[in-house]
C-alpha cells in the first residue's frame, strides 16, 4: 500500500508552476488552476496469444493507446501513454505474467497530463498525522481511504480508551475505523448482588477512560509509516 514517490505539478493561476512530491509540499487548490501528472509511453512487444489480457492491463491503468500494429510471426507492437504512477510499482511484472512471460515493455517520458488530485490527511483521535498525509485521485478518494483506516486499525494497538482513525479531506470525513479499549472487570471481586456499588465502579471507570483519552497522545507505531 506504500504510496510511490512521484513528482506532480500544480499550475498556478499566474502562471507560476510548482513540482510537489509529498503532500505537505502541495499548495493549497485555491490558488491552483490545474494540477498535472507524469507521463510515460510504453512500448510493448506482445505475442498475438496474449494480446486481449495485456490491453486490458494497460486500459485500466489508465493507459491511452497510440499505436497498434503486427511485427508479423505472431507479434504484436503496442504503444501507450499511462500515468507515471501507474507504472511504478508492479506494472511490468504484470505485463510479463499476463504474457507468461514473453512480451517486453520500455518506458519514454511523454511529458505530463492534466489529472484531478487531492491532499487526504489522517486523523487519530482528532490529531492529524503529518507523516500520513497522501495525495490521491479524486475519482478514488473513497476506496483508498476505506482501504487506509483499515489498515492503519490492523497495525495499531489497543489502549485503555477508545481510538478513532479517520481519514478527511479539509473538514470532511472520507473513511473512519475504531479500534475498541482494553477492558479491565472492575467488578470481578464484588461478591453477591451489590448492583449500586458494580454501577459506581463501572461510572468510576468510564470517566477514567474519558480522561485519560482526553489527556494521552497516541503513539503511531512506526510498521504504520512503512506500510503506508
Amino acid at each position: 500500500m506504500t504510496q510511490p514517490s512521484i513528482t506532480y505539478r500544480a499550475v498556478l493561476h499566474n502562471n507560476e508552476i510548482r513540482e510537489f512530491n509529498c503532500a505537505n509540499n502541495m499548495p493549497d487548490s485555491y490558488h491552483v488552476m490545474k494540477w498535472e501528472e507524469p507521463v510515460v509511453e510504453a512500448t510493448l512487444i506482445v505475442p498475438s496469444t496474449h494480446l486481449s489480457p495485456v490491453i486490458s492491463h494497460c486500459m485500466s491503468c489508465r493507459g491511452v493507446q497510440k499505436e497498434s500494429s503486427t511485427l508479423g510471426e505472431g507479434r504484436f507492437l503496442l504503444k501507450y501513454e499511462i500515468p507515471l504512477i501507474e507504472t511504478v510499482t508492479d506494472f511490468y511484472s504484470s505485463v510479463k505474467k499476463l504474457s507468461s512471460g514473453y512480451a517486453t515493455c520500455d518506458f519514454e517520458d511523454a511529458g505530463h497530463w492534466e489529472t484531478d488530485i487531492t491532499r487526504v490527511d489522517v486523523v487519530v483521535n482528532g490529531n492529524r498525522v503529518d507523516g500520513l498525509s497522501m495525495i490521491v485521485r479524486s475519482d478514488v478518494i473513497r476506496e483508498v481511504c476505506t482501504k487506509t483506516v483499515k489498515e492503519i486499525a490492523k497495525l495499531m494497538p489497543r489502549e485503555l480508551y477508545k481510538i478513532i482513525i479517520q481519514c478527511v479531506v479539509g473538514s470532511k470525513v472520507q473513511a473512519r475505523a475504531e479500534i475498541s479499549p482494553l477492558r479491565k472487570d472492575v467488578t470481578k471481586d464484588l461478591y453477591g448482588g451489590d448492583k449500586t456499588r458494580a454501577m459506581k465502579l463501572l461510572a468510576r471507570q468510564r470517566e477514567g477512560k474519558k480522561k485519560l483519552k482526553d489527556k494521552a497522545v497516541v503513539r503511531i507505531p512506526r510498521a504504520v509509516f512503512r506500510t503506508l
